[in-house]
């Protein structure tokens, strides 16, 4: 059988697994993103968009405020939790930007995008680096543990302070005991080669770092670079010019947590942290207005705001130049 028939068989046998409940039918759109497969190249690097919600996803267990209802009741206003996926398309080889919750249903997604044989093996990814420990940035790792795919030495990048909590805290240092990863320390300002066409300058950037320090990536293809964000204290709080830093790339994927203070009622937002959608909107203006780089907003909260696809701020984010990210969206590079 040809490799398209193949293909289209497999799709219609998950398509009618998904119609007798086997598959979670909120699900069926994630996993197997029809309008992505016949993309043409336009370079050998694809940086692919797994996820855009905070680390409790949307909808968010146990909420029922509008976004969640809304997602609830109609799968495509669901998102997965933040995460990209770098894939290497000559090389066949995929990497992983932050390993989330969510990582059964991305990795159908990056295995389906590479149109891998997937029968008989493992399908790990080639390595993972990890921007930080809050939860819906690392706990995606317990799944390359024993009790799942149990891999072999799986490549894990993150900083030391990262590393140190993986190893002294459990049950993360039984990866690290059973060798299903091996850490690899990242040096914030240090560039660093994944394949010959990949390659990413991670840096710190300020967040409630209660567990370890925080990193953003710049993400160097053959041709574009990618500016990846999704978790920042606030842009006057880096020690680095954010509108400098979005000019130097092709792309910007930003923290956008909230749309504005007034999102969590009873609560201080500063506490938490993040820039809000409007903050950036005024502090990155003139740059979106040049058009050079495209910037998105990923990493929202189920109470976003923006999440409303007919509501004001949505169309504001729009009227501006600027762009709400969405899963399964891709970047040549």
């Amino acid at each position: 059988m040809k490799k398209m028939e193949r293909r289209n068989f497999f799709k219609a046998l998950l398509g009618g697994a998904a119609s007798m409940g086997f598959i979670h039918p909120s699900r069926k759109s994630r996993i197997f993103p029809e309008v992505l497969l016949n993309t043409p190249n336009e370079t050998g690097v694809l940086v692919q968009i797994l996820g855009t919600a905070q680390d409790g996803g949307l909808p968010q267990i146990g909420c029922y405020c509008k976004n969640c209802l809304r997602a609830r009741k109609n799968a495509r206003y669901s998102r997965l939790i933040s995460s990209l996926a770098l894939l290497d398309l000559q090389e066949k080889k995929y990497f992983l930007l932050d390993a989330t919750p969510d990582i059964r249903l991305q990795s159908d997604m990056i295995l389906d995008r590479l149109m891998v044989e997937k029968r008989g093996k493992k399908n790990a990814p080639h390595a993972i680096l990890l921007t930080h420990a809050h939860i819906g940035h690392y706990t995606g790792l317990m799944f390359y543990g024993y009790e799942a795919m149990s891999t072999q030495r799986l490549p894990v990048h993150c900083t030391s302070r990262m590393g140190r909590f993986l190893s002294e805290n459990g049950p993360w240092n039984q990866l690290i005991r059973l060798k299903n990863i091996s850490l690899h320390t990242l040096l914030p300002g240090k560039e660093f080669s994944l394949t010959p066409r990949i390659s990413l300058t991670p840096f710190l950037v300020p967040h409630r770092d209660e567990y370890s320090d925080t990193l953003g990536f710049r993400i160097s293809g053959e041709k574009r670079k990618l500016l990846y964000i999704p978790d920042i204290q606030s842009w006057k709080a880096w020690n680095r010019s954010i509108v400098e830093e979005t000019e130097r790339v092709d792309v910007a994927l930003l923290d956008g947590t909230f749309y504005s203070s007034e999102e969590l009622p009873g609560r201080d937002i500063s506490k938490i942290g993040h820039p809000t959608i409007k903050t950036s909107l005024k502090t990155l203006g003139r740059v979106a207005k040049k058009g050079k780089t495209q910037i998105y907003f990923t990493h929202l909260n189920h109470t976003n705001l923006a999440l409303d696809p007919e509501g004001d701020a949505r169309k504001e984010i729009t009227d501006r130049g600027f762009r709400l990210a969405s899963d399964g969206k891709e970047f040549f590079l």
